[in-house]
């Protein structure tokens, strides 16, 4: 079982672990907001925002079990650990959880704006680049999939803001900013299975960092599909969250280009 731990200092291993965790708890924070804006009860919010909670963890342990035991420690394309964690949540998230009645309502109760600035929890992304500091990722990774998670990060707030200040310009901001994190994940999957196909992504089958092909591919694709959700949802009935004002501009655009 030794054989198929991180190679990392055990401080980067329980600081990855500690800040994954809180990841989780984070992203579910605009769930409960939701809620409890649908009408549903405070404790029944609590208990939705805690079954995601669960789920996440329980599907952890899965992962950390079979990467513990070697399962994913194999030169494969594509990956092992997407063929047997990655896939099967993203099936369940967008197979399963997007087409709920829950999902839906409450998808209808929170606000664009929180939608986007849970994105913050991309920050943990810097973890590549600490695993490349350590000569255990190539730099074409773990540089392509750091930055693009921080960049994400980062720019989720001052496009956040907008949207809830209802600026001008907040909409076309949110398109080019939830793109631009959608191409970050498509492209960095690509590197993924071109530099994994020789065997140098050893560190990303094997605990805890594991975790991360096996969580973040399907996490935030299906978050940020949910922004694309919100938008339409916004450009259908704009009074749903608050929006009214923001979403001037999806309505009014066609509009002002015919006019020049």
């Amino acid at each position: 079982m030794g054989n198929h731990l991180s190679g990392m200092p055990l401080w980067a291993i329980a600081l990855f672990i500690v800040s994954f965790l809180y990841s989780i708890f984070f992203i579910t924070k605009p769930v409960k907001q939701a809620a409890v804006a649908a009408g549903i009860t405070p404790q029944q919010s609590r208990n939705i925002r805690t079954g995601i909670v669960v789920f996440y963890v329980l599907y952890l342990l899965y992962v950390s079990v079979f990467s513990l035991k070697g399962v994913f420690d194999v030169d494969s394309v594509p990956p092992k650990v997407m063929i047997w964690a990655g896939m099967p949540l993203m099936l369940i998230l967008f197979g399963f959880i997007g087409n709920t009645k829950l999902f839906k309502t409450l998808l209808r109760s929170a606000t664009l704006e929180s939608l986007i600035a849970v994105h913050i929890f991309r920050v943990v992304g810097v973890f590549f680049i600490i695993i490349y500091y350590y000569h255990l990722l190539p730099a074409r990774f773990a540089f392509s999939a750091g930055l693009g998670d921080i960049i994400t990060a980062i720019l989720a707030l001052p496009v956040a803001r907008m949207v809830a200040k209802k600026r001008p310009g907040s909409i076309p901001a949110v398109y080019a900013w939830n793109i631009l994190g959608i191409i970050d994940i498509i492209d960095l999957l690509v590197i993924a299975v071109i530099t994994g196909a020789n065997g140098n992504l050893r560190e990303m089958t094997v605990f805890p960092f594991v975790w991360f092909p096996a969580f973040a591919p399907a996490t935030i694709l299906f978050l940020h599909t949910a922004v694309f959700r919100k938008l339409y949802q916004l450009r259908k009935a704009p009074h749903i969250g608050g929006h009214r004002k923001a979403t001037d501009e999806l309505n009014l655009a066609p509009l002002q280009i015919k006019k020049r």
